[in-house]
């Protein structure tokens, strides 16, 4: 019994024991035996702990089943679950990338499709890469370019000092801006959107550097542009300051006042922003014909007294000339009356595209008359193979009417009604290059017998 009884309470809350309180009724045991009389008999050896629940540690299990009836195990405490780590949210699939911009910025609700639809856009100036009339596209009209300016000053909201430090949801955010200004079809709004893209990074460039030269001449508060915070100069400045900075900025400046082996330094033209396809269709309102690519070199690259800006540049249109002149000769000799031989515009192009020097796949000199159709020799063969398919349908046009027209002599010829009302129709509709007089007989019949051996032939 003693054995018995030295069991702890912790073993009998576990397991229970007949008679004790977690015994179920029914026992042997009176139901109260359970008291201080437990406690009594317990071996002063032995010490005595407080029915405490368990830790988390499982009970071991019997070797052997006990004989009485067990109680069920009370319920552990369980230490809530950890939570895993917080996933970044994905972006829907559905979500149109021009949404994908803060909530804070101007449009961030819309896409660019969805200002194009909007009601009361009918006036604006509409933008076509194709060029029809009465549209504007980049590289050839100057006020887009100079649009694409104020809308970068427009919004200038942090200190991206070019292109590469530009967030992407800015760049979003000046398009939609643009297309405020101006209207375009969504069919060919990528293109629009890659065109503006390209002006951007440039004008963005342009801009950014006419701030910093401002910094310089005229200090921190007389050179500060209004339509920046101080937290963005200040941002701007940091930047300029930065040794790294300052490095690239020396290591472009050595690049651009590089000279060659004539000594000449860069290229200039007088043309400040204006582009050179802008120009090049001012000078053929003006000569009533497209100039020729070195007649427009030669307006973009002298002064107003009408002297080449630098060395470089004469050279360059001294041995254009040169070309044509040669060339020019050459045909003359060749020619079997002696006279002068002029060269064409597309000639004069394709001397001046095989001698001016490329820079990146572009023709030096020219500037965005590179990016737009222009009197290239390509050009030139679309040209002839057009004209030389509308007259071959001109001439096959003819001959049918004039197989109708006689046909109708025949069918008149028989009927004197019939051909006062055809003499009639001719004198009043005359067909040009054709007689407004009336067929004599003799003619009749000589196109009556063609016509009709012509029907007959097998």
């Amino acid at each position: 019994m003693v054995r018995q009884r030295m069991l702890t309470a912790h073993y009998r809350e576990i397991f229970g024991e007949p008679g004790s309180q977690l015994d179920p009724p029914g026992s042997s045991s009176g139901a109260g035996g359970s008291g201080s009389s437990d406690q009594e008999s317990v071996p002063e050896t032995q010490h005595f702990f407080p029915p405490i629940p368990p830790p988390m540690a499982q009970p071991q299990p019997m070797a052997q089943p006990m004989a009485q009836p067990m109680a069920q195990p009370m319920a552990q405490p369980m230490a809530p679950p950890v939570p895993p780590p917080m996933a970044p949210p994905e972006i829907p699939a559905a979500v149109h990338p021009d949404l994908m911009v803060p909530p804070t910025v101007p449009f961030s609700q819309y896409t660019v499709e969805d200002i194009l639809g909007m009601p009361g856009r009918a006036g604006l100036p509409i933008i076509d890469p194709d060029r029809p009339d009465g549209t504007l596209w980049f590289g050839v009209d100057n006020s887009l370019a100079t649009d694409v300016t104020e809308t970068i000053k427009g919004y200038f909201s942090m200190a991206h000092p070019n292109w590469k430090l530009t967030p992407i949801y800015i760049r979003k955010t000046w398009f939609k801006i643009y297309a405020q200004k101006y209207h375009w079809s969504i069919g060919v709004s990528e293109r629009v959107r890659k065109a503006f893209y390209e002006k951007a990074q440039v004008r963005l460039s342009d801009t950014v550097c006419n701030w910093k030269g401002a910094w310089i001449v005229k200090g921190y508060t007389r050179g500060k542009p209004a339509e920046l915070t101080t937290d963005v100069w200040d941002g701007l400045i940091r930047y300029w300051k930065d040794p790294n900075s300052i490095r690239i900025a020396n290591i472009c400046a050595a690049a651009r006042n590089t000279v060659d082996e004539h000594g000449n330094g860069p290229m200039l033209h007088s043309t400040g922003q204006k582009p050179h396809a802008g120009v090049r269709l001012k000078m053929a309102k003006e000569l009533g014909r497209l100039p020729t690519l070195p007649e427009l070199y030669e307006r973009t690259h002298k002064n107003k007294a009408g002297q080449f800006l630098d060395g470089k540049s004469e050279q360059i249109y001294n041995n254009v000339i040169a070309r044509v002149e040669e060339r020019q000769t050459q045909l003359t000799q060749q020619s079997g009356d002696g006279l002068p031989v002029t060269l064409s515009t597309t000639e004069v192009d394709k001397i001046y595209e095989e001698v001016v020097p490329k820079k990146k796949g572009r023709t030096l000199g020219i500037g965005s008359v590179n990016d737009v159709p222009r009197a290239t020799s390509s050009y030139a063969q679309r040209q002839t193979e057009e004209v030389t398919q509308l007259r071959s349908e001109l001439g096959a046009t003819k001959s049918r009417v004039s197989g109708l027209e006689a046909f109708i002599d025949v069918i008149a010829s028989t009927n004197p009604e019939w051909e006062a009302l055809l003499r009639n129709m001719k004198q009043q509709n005359p067909i040009p290059g054709e007689s407004s007089g009336t067929h004599n007989e003799e003619d009749v019949t000589r196109r009556s017998e063609e016509f009709y051996e012509a029907m007959n032939e097998p």
